[in-house]
């Protein structure tokens, strides 16, 4: 739960988060709360556990341990501090919440799990909330912008769980795609008129100096491309020509060429929603995205 906290601002309780983090700044403080270690040792040896991953007991939805707390000095938006932890989650790629019950079917316990890039160059938990306030001020007149940047990092980590069919995990990564064209869309000055779907990640990606992936490249011949096979799976619930969870093909191939398109996606939103926290110049945005290598982000 978050809460006011009187003359410094507002705090919450935030987990599952599986290192010792005591760091304060200018702006803010995390602490590692009383009981750190034998909250792990509970995950660790918890029946719900299979590999790096936690699974609910029953239902769908469920809990674990608020592993740490972060305060915000000069400030009463609980809002503020909510979306700084989808920040700290999606930069450290393990999900955080400050809610009791904020997981759904399935969360890692291991950082890093949920994105491709590594933190190099001494970039930490300082960085991280110095990038999210930054954004936050530049975004006061526009509260969505910051529900749709925690939207692109929840339906990013949902596409990852174990136990998504290929289709389901497409849908999601879609929608975080197209998130992100909103975002990008919105931010930039003199453009009034919407860009059609077949041309909106080939847009981003000229807009950000990024690679085009071959599946969104309009000047690449090809029967099929990335929106082909959105509208077939949204509109005709049809995923690679077959009923939705049928199709023999799960998604690695599109436009004619090897490589697996899953991937690719989610690699790709990993990298705009670094561009469009304030980070677009980095080595790691203009990388390729045909790899499951995991690359340096220097957010110094």
């Amino acid at each position: 739960m978050s809460k006011k906290v009187p003359d410094s601002g507002v705090s919450a309780k935030f987990g599952y988060f599986p290192q010792h983090c005591q760091v304060e700044g200018e702006h803010f403080q995390i602490q590692t709360l009383p009981g750190f270690e034998e909250y792990c040792r509970s995950i660790e040896k918890s029946e719900s556990r299979s590999n790096e991953w936690v699974y609910p007991s029953t239902g769908r939805i469920f809990g674990l341990p608020k592993t740490h707390a972060l305060t915000l000095y000069n400030n009463e938006s609980i809002a503020e501090i909510e979306f700084i932890v989808w920040c700290i989650s999606f930069f450290n790629g393990i999900r955080l919440t400050t809610t009791q019950a904020g997981f759904l079917d399935a969360t890692p316990i291991t950082v890093g799990k949920l994105v491709d890039f590594v933190l190099i160059n001494r970039s930490g938990m300082a960085d991280i909330i110095s990038i999210s306030l930054s954004y936050i001020r530049g975004h006061r007149d526009n509260q969505k912008a910051l529900k749709r940047v925690a939207a692109i990092i929840h339906a990013l980590f949902l596409a990852q769980s174990p136990r998504n069919l290929p289709f389901e995990k497409f849908q999601y990564l879609y929608m975080a795609l197209d998130c992100c064209y909103r975002l990008v869309f919105e931010g930039e000055a003199g453009i009034n008129k919407d860009i059609p779907h077949s041309r909106r990640v080939e847009w981003m990606c000229k807009n950000f100096g990024m690679p085009v992936p071959h599946w969104a490249n309009s000047s690449v011949a090809t029967e099929k491309r990335l929106t082909d096979i959105r509208n077939d799976t949204f509109h005709e619930a049809l995923f690679f020509g077959e009923p939705l969870g049928f199709a023999l093909s799960s998604g690695n191939q599109l436009a004619g060429r090897p490589g697996n398109i899953l991937l690719e996606m989610q690699a790709l939103v990993c990298r705009l929603l670094v561009a469009i926290l304030g980070k677009a110049d980095t080595t790691y945005v203009k990388s390729p995205i045909n790899t499951r290598q995991h690359i340096g982000l220097d957010l110094v």
